[in-house]
């Protein structure tokens, strides 16, 4: 168990809990800052993939209810269609999730934009 003190949430769900966090994108897609410590969780790039990135969660719950991603954009900058502005949350299990950035006018993979933040939360059961 995290040495943090995880409280309740009030759901349908026995020991439900929310855990979540922010991640920051640099040059070439590269995560610049994450807090696992305080987030339940650590950002990573994933490999030689365009605008993908891995969520692995500290720990294994026993169920994940709930996943989602939101993106802010770079101070003072248009969401050009020519990088990744639309998070996709994806391949959800109990040790963690993807995302994937995607182009708005092709749907195809592409890195945020240099300054991009975005945030994740899970919904996960510890029973």
């Amino acid at each position: 168990m995290s040495a943090h003190k995880l409280s309740d949430v009030r759901a349908m769900a026995p020991g439900a809990i929310i855990i979540g966090g922010t991640a920051t994108i640099g040059t070439s897609g590269a995560v610049t800052s994450d807090a696992p410590g305080l987030s339940g969780g650590t950002v990573t790039q994933t490999g030689s993939e365009d605008g993908r990135y891995g969520i692995a969660f500290t720990q294994t719950y026993k169920r994940i209810l709930a996943a989602g991603v939101l993106m802010f954009g770079p101070d003072d900058n248009a969401f050009p269609t020519t990088t990744g502005s639309d998070p996709q949350a994806r391949l959800l299990d109990e040790t963690g999730f993807s995302v994937q950035f995607k182009r708005t006018d092709t749907q195809a993979d592409a890195d945020p934009a240099s300054g991009t933040k975005f945030t994740w939360w899970a919904l996960v059961a510890t029973v």
